[in-house]
């Protein structure tokens, strides 16, 4: 079914807003210098919301006619008649509160990973002649949607993201160095540079060095950026804050309005950017704190979420913002923490003693109230002194609050499309390398 059909049949069938979906994926995987995987998986779907005089009902399913999305909404219509009034009820949003339709609509040319197989064709070749072995993975995800109300909204939007890893590993697999690139697409990704870069990196772990735990200057780079500003996003909405449950909570109300950060950070973010394009409106099947099924189709315009090192309003859907007096701010699906000029290179040859981390891998939670958390790095932890890298060091543990590494940070580098390791490209952020002062290596890892 195409999405307007989706759309219409479950209107007609009673239902308060759908969202159909139409979505396809791509990938490749490599390992121990061998293609173990690839596939193509393809899906239309439709996300079903009920509203029966505030009570709510939802479910989503794939869909294969007509028939299967009539049942669905006339099951969702039921079980919202059953349900309790929702406490985020508000009207419904009507096509003037929301923003006008993009002029290219919902339409996405299938791409291949055509752009990405023979580089990395090459680096496999080339890791084999050197007695290496190659890690890989190749991704490519593109969705279209059209969100439709009984109001008479018609949203639809559009999402392309690509990504490649690569990791490399000495033929006893003692020693392994980790890159990662994403996209809007795969085009702009060269798996032969990466290759060359992880070449380089995998020369620097000949030297072999034994560090203890504790506080160290470091130098993360983008990727582990990525991953810092992720998780504070995650907890950036008023509700945590009003709660006192985040670190968002303040005396006697939230820190909006503090200066939480350095002066120099400054996080955006741009549905429009077209490096990193997302849909510029809300569509949602569930309620929390980062948005309401009754905020279907409201704008998610540019925003700015620190200015300066200041904290600005916190994510707010409508009815919690009506009752606790906040402004109304929606989501956001991509983030872009300004940088400067300065490159990674430039960071290393300016520097005195610290450690350079690559990436981060299985971040938790560990105290919500300061957004503590701790996870491992991996794949690359290297010692500079006096402008050079001299050799690898072991992996720790860390705990840190990515408030804490943000108001400690010293210098920033050149933002780029960051790979956060931990999410990979469900969501698009750029990042530059930070320069940290302190940070809290905690323990010493057996992680490769």
């Amino acid at each position: 079914m195409e999405l307007t059909e989706i759309v219409e049949t479950g209107l007609g069938a009673g239902a308060a807003a759908v969202i159909a979906t139409s979505s396809r994926s791509v990938n490749c995987r490599l390992a121990n210098n061998t293609v173990t995987t690839n596939g193509i998986e393809e899906s239309t779907s439709a996300g079903v919301l009920a509203v029966e005089e505030d009570r709510v009902g939802m479910e989503a399913a794939d869909i294969q006619g007509p028939d299967d999305l009539r049942e669905l909404a006339q099951r969702v219509v039921e079980r919202a008649r059953q349900m309790p009034v929702a406490p985020d009820a508000m009207p419904l949003l009507v096509p003037s509160e929301c923003p006008n339709p993009e002029a290219d609509g919902n339409n996405l040319e299938k791409q291949s990973l055509a752009p990405v197989l023979g580089g990395l064709q090459r680096a496999l070749e080339e890791t084999r002649r050197r007695g290496l072995h190659l890690y890989a993975y190749a991704h490519l995800a593109e969705e279209s949607e059209l969100l439709g109300t009984r109001t008479g909204v018609r949203l639809p939007g559009r999402r392309r993201a690509g990504s490649l890893s690569m990791t490399l590993k000495t033929s006893d697999l003692k020693r392994s160095v980790w890159a990662g690139r994403v996209a809007a697409g795969l085009q702009g990704i060269e798996p032969d540079s990466m290759h060359e870069h992880l070449l380089e990196r995998l020369a620097w772990t000949e030297h072999q060095l034994e560090l203890p735990p504790g506080h160290y200057e470091v130098i993360l780079e983008p990727s582990a950026t990525a991953d810092m500003l992720i998780r504070l996003s995650w907890d950036m909405h008023a509700r945590g804050a009003d709660e006192e449950r985040t670190v968002f909570a303040g005396q006697g109300g939230s820190r909006v309005g503090e200066r939480m950060y350095a002066p120099a950070i400054t996080l955006k973010s741009d549905p429009h950017d077209p490096e990193m394009p997302v849909a510029g409106f809300v569509r949602t099947l569930g309620s929390s704190e980062y948005s309401s099924v009754f905020d279907n189709g409201m704008a998610a315009p540019g925003s700015t979420w620190i200015d300066e090192g200041v904290q600005q309003d916190l994510i707010c859907p409508r009815r919690w913002a009506q009752d606790h007096d906040h402004p109304v701010r929606a989501d956001a699906e991509n983030l872009h923490l300004v940088g400067t000029d300065t490159t990674l290179e430039q960071m290393i040859s300016a520097t005195k003693r610290a450690l350079l981390v690559t990436s981060f891998w299985y971040i938790r939670d560990v105290d919500p109230s300061t957004l503590l958390l701790t996870g491992l790095t991996r794949d690359g932890v290297f010692l500079i002194e006096n402008g050079q890298v001299v050799g690898a060091v072991n992996n720790f543990r860390f705990n840190e609050s990515p408030v804490r590494v943000l108001d400690r940070t010293t210098e920033i580098g050149r933002s780029e499309l960051a790979l956060s390791r931990e999410t990979g490209d469900s969501v698009f952020v750029k990042a530059p390398p930070l320069r940290v002062e302190g940070f809290h290596l905690s323990s010493v890892s057996d992680a490769i």
